[in-house]
């Protein structure tokens, strides 16, 4: 009866553990998005971290969508405030489910791949 319950416990502590694995380890998808960074702000209670809003490009004015990211490291962080407003292109990581430590989106943000400042020549 004894080695019944530890087959039965061992069998669910892998389970548990495989579906902890791929719901908040593993990316269950990795894009590359390109928009206008709207903002970049440290919120939290308990865990302070980065949210991001980027504005994606749509057919017209009011077809625009915001997507909201968190970013974990705060030198990345500090690099995407620096160019707010500005088009970014970034690379993203989905996740299944959120952990309060990575932010309050299951979208993390891993990298600032390039920034197109705009053309302000001709504003006086």
């Amino acid at each position: 009866m004894a080695r019944f319950s530890f087959v039965t416990i061992f069998i669910l502590l892998l389970l548990v553990a495989t579906l902890i694995y791929f719901r908040y380890l593993t990316p269950y998808q990795i894009s590359i998005q390109q928009g206008i960074l709207k903002s970049v702000v440290q919120q939290g209670y308990v865990f302070k971290t980065y949210e991001g809003w980027l504005e994606l490009p749509g057919e017209s004015e009011q077809s625009h969508q915001l997507l909201h990211f968190s970013v974990v490291r705060s030198t990345l962080a500090d690099s995407l405030i620096s160019v707010t407003g500005d088009e970014v292109t970034l690379k993203l990581l989905t996740y299944k489910g959120r952990l309060p430590w990575r932010g309050e989106s299951a979208t993390i943000a891993d990298a600032l791949l390039y920034v197109t400042t705009p053309d302000t020549a001709g504003v006086h």
